[in-house]
C-alpha cells in the first residue's frame, strides 16, 4: 500500500514539474555562443563618438543656448545707452464742447536719449558682455566634461569587450579540455574526478562569460545614451585600449617653467575663466549700485502732427515741436543705495574667493592626476609582466601534466591565474586611458589631445582579434 502511495506522489510531482516547465520563461542571452547581430553594426571610432556627442548631447546643447541667452541679455543691456524712437497716435471726438473741434486726429514722433545715468547703464552693458564671455567659457568646460564622459564610456566598452573575449577564450579552453579528458577516461588514462573538475571549471567560465556579456551590453547602452542613439543600436568600436598610451618616463616629465605652464593651463580652463568673468561682472555691480544716489540726465524731443474737422480754430491744427531736458538729483533714499553697495562688495569678495579656490583646486587636481597617470602606467607595466608569467606558468603546468610530473589541479589553477591576469591587464589598460583623459581635462586640453590621438589610431579591431603591431 505504501508503494502505491509513493508512486502516486511521484507521479503528481512529475505532472506538476511538467506543468511548470510548460509556462513561458524570460529568455536570457547566452554570450558563450557567438550569435549574429539582429542589425548591421555601426563602426565608430573615438573621433566619431566625440563629434556626435558634441553635436547632439543635451547638456552641450543647453550650454549653447545659455550662450545665446546671454547674448540676448547683453544686447538688451547695451540698448539703454542708445536712443529710443516711438510713434504715438491719438483720435478724439467731441460733442458740442466749447472751443473744441468736432473731430481731432493727433500723431507724434518722440525720441528719448539718456545722457547720464550715474554709470548704471554703462555698468549693465559691461556686465552683459562679461556674461557672454562667462557663458562661452562655461560652454567650453561643458564640452570638455561631456567629451571626457564619452571617452570614459568608450573605453569602458573596449574594456568590457576584452573581458568578454578573455572569458570566451577560457570557456573554449575548458570545452576542449573536456573533450580531451573524455577520450582519456575512455582509455583509462584519466579519472572521472579529473573530468568532473574540468566540467566544473567550464560551467564557472560559462557563468563568467554570460556576466561579461551583460556587462558589455550595459556599457554599450550607456555609450548610446551619451550619444543620444537608440539603446538597441549595435556598435562596432574601432581601436583598442592600447592606443596612444605614454610610457612612464614620458608621463613623469615636467615642463621647464612650471609657473608659465600653470598660467597657460588656467587660461585654457573654461570653469576658471568663467569664474574670473563672474568676478569682473560683480565688480560692475558695485558701480551700478552706487548710481542709486547719483544724478541722472535725459533728453526727449518730439514732433506732433494735428488735424481737425469742422470746428473752431485752435492750436491742434498746427504742427508742434516739443523738447525736454530732465535732471533728477536724488537726495535721500533711506539707505537703499548704501545697502546695495554693501551687498555688491560682499558679492565681489565671494567671487574673488571662488576664483582663488578654483585656482588652488586646479593645482591640486593637476598634481593628483599627474601622479594618478604614473601610478596607472606602473600598474599596467606590472600587469603586462604578470600576464607573461601566467602564460609561462600555464605552459610549464601543461607540459608537466603530460609528462606526469604535475597534477591536473596545477593546470586548472594556472589557467585560472592566466584568465585573472588577462582581466587585470584589461582593467589596468582602461584605468590608464581614463587617467590620461583626467590629466588632459585638468590641463584644459582634453578635446585637442583626444581628437589628435583618435585620428592617429583609427583602426578597427573586431572582437576576438588582436591588433597587429
Amino acid at each position: 500500500m505504501k508503494t502505491y502511495r509513493y508512486a502516486a506522489l511521484a507521479l503528481s510531482l512529475a505532472l506538476l514539474g511538467t506543468g511548470a516547465e510548460a509556462k513561458p520563461r524570460l529568455k536570457r542571452q547566452d554570450y558563450s555562443v557567438q550569435a549574429a547581430p539582429d542589425q548591421e553594426a555601426i563602426i565608430m571610432d573615438m573621433e566619431k563618438a566625440l563629434s556626435i556627442a558634441l553635436d547632439k548631447n543635451l547638456t552641450v546643447l543647453t550650454a549653447e543656448q545659455n550662450v545665446e541667452s546671454a547674448k540676448g541679455r547683453s544686447k538688451a543691456a547695451s540698448a539703454a545707452l542708445g536712443p529710443t524712437l516711438s510713434l504715438q497716435g491719438q483720435g478724439n471726438a467731441y460733442d458740442k464742447v466749447p472751443n473744441q473741434p468736432d473731430n481731432e486726429l493727433l500723431a507724434r514722433v518722440a525720441v528719448t536719449q539718456s545722457l547720464y545715468s550715474g554709470g548704471r547703464n554703462q555698468a549693465r552693458a559691461r556686465q552683459g558682455r562679461l556674461a557672454v564671455k562667462q557663458a562661452e567659457q562655461s560652454l567650453v568646460n561643458t564640452r570638455e566634461s561631456v567629451a571626457q564622459s564619452v571617452w570614459n564610456a568608450f573605453c569602458d566598452v573596449l574594456y568590457r569587450r576584452e573581458v568578454l573575449r578573455n572569458t570566451r577564450n577560457a570557456l573554449d579552453y575548458y570545452t576542449n579540455a573536456e573533450k580531451e579528458l573524455n577520450s582519456r577516461v575512455m582509455y583509462g588514462l584519466s579519472t572521472n574526478l579529473d573530468l568532473t573538475r574540468v566540467r566544473q571549471q567550464k560551467e564557472n567560465a560559462r557563468a563568467q562569460n554570460i556576466t561579461a556579456g551583460n556587462g558589455l551590453e550595459a556599457a554599450r547602452i550607456e555609450l548610446c545614451r551619451l550619444l543620444r542613439l537608440p539603446p538597441e543600436t549595435q556598435l562596432a568600436l574601432a581601436g583598442s585600449l592600447e592606443d596612444g598610451l605614454p610610457t612612464v618616463e614620458e608621463a613623469s616629465k615636467l615642463p621647464d617653467d612650471l609657473d608659465a605652464a600653470l598660467q597657460k593651463i588656467l587660461e585654457s580652463r573654461g570653469d576658471y575663466q568663467a569664474l574670473k568673468h563672474a568676478a569682473a561682472s560683480q565688480k560692475q555691480e558695485i558701480t551700478a549700485a552706487r548710481a542709486g544716489m547719483l544724478p541722472t540726465l535725459s533728453l526727449s524731443s518730439g514732433y506732433r502732427f494735428g488735424y481737425h474737422q469742422s470746428g473752431l480754430s485752435n492750436a491742434s491744427k498746427d504742427n508742434q515741436w516739443t523738447a525736454s531736458l530732465v535732471l533728477d538729483v536724488p537726495v535721500w533714499d533711506s539707505g537703499s543705495t548704501s545697502g546695495n553697495v554693501r551687498a555688491a562688495k560682499a558679492g565681489l569678495k565671494n567671487a574673488e574667493h571662488a576664483v582663488t579656490e578654483k585656482e588652488e583646486s586646479i593645482k591640486a587636481e593637476i598634481a593628483d592626476n599627474w601622479l594618478g597617470l604614473q601610478n596607472a602606467l606602473e600598474t599596467l607595466s606590472a600587469s603586462r609582466a604578470n600576464v607573461g608569467l601566467a602564460r609561462e606558468s600555464l605552459d610549464f603546468a601543461e607540459s608537466g601534466y603530460r609528462e606526469g610530473v604535475n597534477t591536473q589541479l596545477d593546470v586548472l589553477q594556472a589557467r585560472s591565474d592566466l584568465t585573472s591576469a588577462l582581466q587585470q591587464l584589461a582593467l589596468s589598460l582602461k584605468n590608464a586611458r581614463t587617467a590620461q583623459a583626467a590629466l588632459w581635462k585638468s590641463e584644459g586640453v582634453f578635446l585637442e589631445n583626444a581628437f589628435r590621438q583618435s585620428r592617429q589610431n583609427a583602426e578597427f579591431i573586431p572582437i576576438g582579434t588582436k591588433k597587429t603591431k
